[in-house]
């Protein structure tokens, strides 16, 4: 038993040098033009199988269907199609970022004997809340008429979201690099498993693309694509990304009228 303890303490050094020679990958200072090549075309094939689910798989449960209550942009444009292209490449970056933060930090848990109830369901919701935190007020201050026209309005062009992901990340790309680091932001300000993390920055994606169909989908009172929907019907109410947390704190709430569902 002895002799099996001391190999595995002198495999421990080697393992975890293994695992910083595997993680050089991630140093993009060391990439060929190959790697990146390939780091970009998963990340985006990744993104395109996201889209594809979100748009389709609620399909199969039939859901109701949100009625279009604003004009629809049934053409996108040169621009919309630029923002959304140039967008989708940025998560490229993002993403390495994340990984290479979530690597290095000391408040970010990957071992399995390390998962906690604090670190993932504990983190999981406050994931979210500092998210929404911080998107709140960025989202609001978009809307400040000074700087409304600049950045935040082109989003808005679009009155009844459908195309799920197309429709999300149709927005200026310094509000779309912004909301994007909200996230890793929140992933340094709570402590938190690395499987947490992802869920959180996948979750996010998933639940930002069904808030642009118009799928009437929720999860009990935590998240509704209505919440959204009503965001673009009335811009001053329903900031928040994924809840409403802060828009019932800060008074900006509005439900959605329900009698629009009738028929539905």
């Amino acid at each position: 038993m002895g002799e099996a303890s001391s190999v595995l303490d002198i495999l421990k050094p080697v393992a975890l040098a293994s695992s910083l020679a595997a993680f050089k990958f991630w140093d993009a200072s060391t990439w060929t033009p190959i790697e990146y090549l390939s780091w970009c075309s998963v990340i985006l094939i990744g993104l395109e199988i996201l889209a594809w689910l979100v748009s389709n798989v609620p399909k199969l449960f039939g859901p109701v269907i949100l009625p279009k209550r604003g004009s629809h942009l049934d053409v996108l444009t040169t621009k919309d199609i630029a923002f959304i292209c140039w967008n989708k490449f940025t998560t490229t970056v993002f993403t390495y970022h994340a990984l290479r933060f979530c690597w290095y930090s000391s408040t970010v848990k990957w071992g399995m004997d390390e998962l906690t109830l604090l670190n993932t369901v504990v983190a999981f919701f406050g994931l979210f809340a500092v998210y929404d935190f911080f998107y709140y007020l960025f989202h609001r201050a978009l809307h400040l008429r000074s700087v409304y026209k600049y950045i935040h309005k082109h989003h808005h062009n679009q009155h009844a979201p459908s195309r799920g992901n197309a429709d999300a990340v149709n927005v200026h790309p310094f509000e779309f690099i912004c909301g994007e680091y909200c996230h890793l932001l929140a992933i340094f300000l709570v402590p938190c498993h690395i499987i947490t993390a992802a869920v959180f920055v996948v979750g996010g994606g998933i639940m930002a693309s069904l808030n642009h169909t118009r799928f009437n989908l929720s999860v009990l009172t935590l998240f509704d694509v209505k919440y959204h929907d009503q965001h673009h019907v009335v811009p001053t109410v329903n900031y928040g990304q994924y809840t409403m947390l802060w828009d019932h704190m800060f008074d900006t709430y509005q439900e959605y009228p329900h009698d629009k569902l009738k028929g539905q």
